[in-house]
């Protein structure tokens, strides 16, 4: 029996949750949950990956001090030229090219020179992927508009939801980064890899994946319609309410990523602009049509960030390091 679009997407958005609380969930305890057959529920996940509505589970360091790594946001006359140039520079982590506020995104694992205006620059903090809301793009706008209009300056408290760890210290051999590097885009790719191409133990391995949150971020990102059916936005924010901003915009449909570069908060989001207009409005090619910048005008009249701005992230490519 073939399953409705309606259906699918309900076990999908199960399989989201379940990896969320147990990224190593196996087939058989998803088919328990999903109530269906092992093999089938082992295909329908590896579908949603497929099609890139689930990311596989990923890690990110964290921010210790033998990990900190340094962002910059530039600028530049050819970014072009930079992005061919730091896909060969071993000290490039990740770089992207992008349009409005700044036009090069650049992650290192050393301080680097660029040519050009940086913007904005200095070691990022933790990453927070915010769990993504089972509801619609309307249903987020309108939720956002309502907190801000009920949020109260003098009643707001600090979480602490992004964490650093800059002077913190952590033990990392040689065979932690082998392990590092083996999980990085994929925290469910088996071990036996590991002892065959690396001569790593399987007890080495399991000691590894149960310090893993200790050291690093795990990562599952949801999206309902698929991530190519989004646009990638970079949001910088400065405020003195940054918890409440990402309370905020945890409130998207799709899974949104926080971190912190100096004192701004960013905001990584995937944008579909079709669910952010109404009905009747023809297609558009600028985020500042959009209903998420005019929520942050209201964010900017009520005194909740100070300053913002946006950039479009054309192209991208991250390293195994």
């Amino acid at each position: 029996m073939r399953l409705t679009s309606k259906e699918k997407k309900r076990q999908e958005r199960m399989i989201y949750q379940l990896l969320c609380k147990d990224p190593w969930i196996l087939p058989p305890m998803i088919s328990k949950a999903l109530g269906i057959g092992s093999r089938v529920a082992r295909n329908r996940m590896n579908d949603a990956f497929d099609k890139g509505r689930i990311s596989k589970p990923n890690i990110r360091k964290k921010s210790f001090s033998i990990f900190r790594e340094y962002m910059y946001f530039v600028r530049c006359k050819d970014p072009l030229e930079l992005y061919l140039k730091y896909s060969e520079d071993e000290r490039v982590t990740y770089h992207a090219v992008m349009d409005e506020f700044a036009n090069l995104w650049v992650i290192s694992k050393e301080e680097i020179d660029i040519d050009g205006n940086v913007l904005l620059w200095g070691p990022r903090s933790d990453y927070h992927v915010a769990f993504a809301p089972d509801h619609t793009w309307k249903t987020s706008i309108k939720n956002m508009e309502e907190r801000i209009e009920k949020f109260d300056l003098d009643e707001y408290r600090p979480k602490g939801i992004i964490q650093t760890h800059w002077d913190e210290k952590i033990e990392w051999d040689a065979v932690d980064e082998i392990l590092y590097r083996y999980f990085k885009y994929n925290l469910r790719k088996a071990l036996e890899s590991i002892r065959k191409e690396y001569n790593i133990s399987g007890r080495k391995g399991m000691n590894w994946l149960k310090k893993l949150p200790e050291c690093c971020n795990i990562m599952v990102r949801y999206y309902p319609e698929k991530r190519s059916s989004y646009d990638p936005y970079i949001f910088v924010f400065e405020t003195d309410y940054e918890d409440f901003v990402i309370d905020l915009f945890s409130e998207l449909p799709t899974s949104s990523t926080f971190f912190k570069v100096s004192d701004k908060l960013i905001l990584y989001a995937y944008v579909e602009r079709k669910s952010v207009r109404d009905d009747d409005i023809q297609p558009i090619s600028d985020v500042s049509e959009l209903h998420i910048p005019l929520l942050m005008r209201k964010l900017l009249k009520k005194g909740i960030i100070k300053s913002k701005a946006h950039a479009t992230v054309n192209y991208h490519w991250g390293k195994s390091t």
